[in-house]
């Protein structure tokens, strides 16, 4: 599977109203969180590609982006997770010691979500432009989007499937059978929806295009 990498997402432009470090000590603590982060959602995205059956009918490029779609699921979960009162006894020590257990700043938090979540689409979006364009695809027509949302709608359904399952727990998960089953009819559509898309958009022997 090819590696695919985006620009730094962390332009001003998208931090509009958002947290904006003030000095170079800020700056590397939200750059800091915003590493764990990435790493945490990936890496859990990556255990849930692991536990999928094999065979699939997806190619290696539509189960990265397919990884890409779980990360940003995953992080937004993350996300709606840390809004919430946490009511449990430990939260009730760590809000009662809060000089002892630093609270997160929203603002903070904020910024790192939404730097990741513009990092994550460029991603998608790239990955998804490479794969039209060396299959002679136009990236923004009816048949590539159907295709995109296919794969969208396969880790939204994977996910929730899976969603309160330890990495580690994965493998021996008892929702393994509901998932599989799930996963090989979604990556049927998936299949369906990249025949048609290379259908409207037919190639010539030598990988060009034909002509109208």
């Amino acid at each position: 599977m090819a590696n695919y990498t985006s620009d730094d997402a962390t332009s001003l432009d998208h931090l509009d109203g958002l947290y904006v470090p003030e000095n170079e000590r800020q700056l590397r603590h939200v750059q800091r969180q915003g590493e764990e982060l990435d790493k945490q959602v990936r890496s859990w995205a990556e255990s849930v590609i692991r536990v999928l059956p094999r065979g699939l009918p997806i190619n290696s490029h539509e189960v990265y982006v397919l990884s890409l779609f779980l990360a940003q699921q995953r992080r937004l979960n993350v996300q709606m997770d840390s809004r919430a009162p946490d009511y449990s006894v430990v939260g009730a020590i760590k809000h009662a010691l809060s000089f002892v257990f630093p609270q997160e700043d929203p603002a903070v938090a904020a910024t790192t979500h939404h730097v990741l979540a513009q990092r994550l689409e460029s991603e998608i979006e790239r990955a998804c432009a490479i794969y039209c364009r060396d299959h002679g695809v136009d990236a923004k027509s009816d048949p590539a989007l159907d295709w995109r949302v296919a794969i969208r709608f396969m880790a939204q359904s994977v996910y929730s499937r899976i969603a309160d399952t330890e990495p580690g727990k994965m493998p021996t998960s008892p929702h393994r059978f509901e998932l599989s089953l799930v996963a090989r009819d979604l990556a049927t559509e998936v299949e369906a929806k990249r025949l048609d898309m290379m259908r409207a958009f037919p190639t010539d022997p030598l990988g060009a295009p034909e002509a109208a």
